[in-house]
């Protein structure tokens, strides 16, 4: 039993026949008649008379339409309590995002601006430096990895893995690579971090190998783009690869190496005051990706 049998019930009892509550709910005649004998057989107890001409309700009939027809009301308007939270949510809220997380982030902000319609989004594409918070005056940041300075409020987002990666098109034009000994003798894309810190040892499960990068680049989304054009071997967050592997434009080298996790945190100063924007997007945040 659930609230859209009640509605067909009380919609027939209202009207009177199959045919005209299926016609006020846009559904079928066959569908109204099956899902009310379902109801029927659930309660154990005929809830109309049928006749040729017109239903009518039976005495039980008339009893569970009065103690339904309140709480059927009562759940509607709880769904309206909800939609006007939503819309007495509102203000504008500037938020900071690495290149790469804005993709990983996309559908979850399309849903966000849907369900709060009076909150306006600024987003900027920063390289992750702690300082952008205050240079951008932003009400929060979404940061990769560990966050050091004792007044950032960080909160963990989602983890994902880094794998190896290289194109179709630059695997084809290459010498094969059956070991991690193998990658000395190819092009290798390498990452430096907003910091400045250059990842020149690829570090794995249980071997490392030192990079002798061709390209180096600051962000995932260049790595990316670089590695897909063809120049050469990187490593890359396994979410932002995934499709162009389905699609066959990227290929994991050496599948079972990993080279570990990171975090995307939600980072903002302890100091800084939450907005009830900021706070429903958080916890927007949090449970989608859940």
């Amino acid at each position: 039993m659930n609230i859209k049998d009640l509605e067909l019930f009380i919609a027939v009892a209202k009207l009177g026949s199959f045919s005209k509550a299926a016609k006020s709910l846009d559904t079928r005649r066959a569908l109204v008649s099956r899902r009310i004998a379902d109801l029927e057989k659930q309660l154990g107890a005929p809830l109309f008379t049928r006749t040729t001409r017109v239903m009518k309700l039976t005495t039980s009939g008339q009893r569970y339409l009065s103690q339904i027809t309140p709480l059927v009301n009562q759940l509607k308007h709880a769904g309206d309590v909800f939609k006007h939270r939503h819309d007495d949510v509102q203000g504008k809220l500037r938020i900071g995002l690495q290149p790469f997380v804005d993709k990983l982030m996309d559908k979850h902000i399309a849903n966000f601006i849907h369900a709060y319609p009076q909150v306006q989004l600024e987003v900027f594409i920063v390289p992750g430096q702690i300082q952008d918070l205050k240079r951008l005056d932003l009400d929060f940041m979404l940061n990769v990895g560990e966050v050091s300075k004792g007044n950032i409020h960080s909160q963990k987002l989602m983890t994902f893995e880094r794998k190896l990666y290289a194109s179709t098109l630059y695997l084809e034009n290459s010498s094969v690579i059956e070991t991690i000994d193998d990658l000395h003798y190819h092009s290798l894309l390498g990452y430096r971090s907003a910091e400045g810190i250059l990842e020149d040892n690829w570090i794995f499960q249980h071997t490392e190998i030192s990079a002798n990068h061709k390209v180096i680049c600051s962000d995932y989304n260049s790595l990316y783009h670089f590695c897909l054009g063809g120049a050469g071997i990187t490593l890359l967050p396994q979410v932002i690869a995934i499709a162009a592997v389905e699609n066959q434009q990227l290929i994991n080298v050496l599948p079972e190496l990993s080279a570990g996790f990171k975090d995307i945190n939600i980072i903002y100063p302890k100091d800084h005051i939450i907005s009830a924007a900021t706070k429903a997007f958080i916890e927007h945040l949090t449970q989608m990706v859940k």
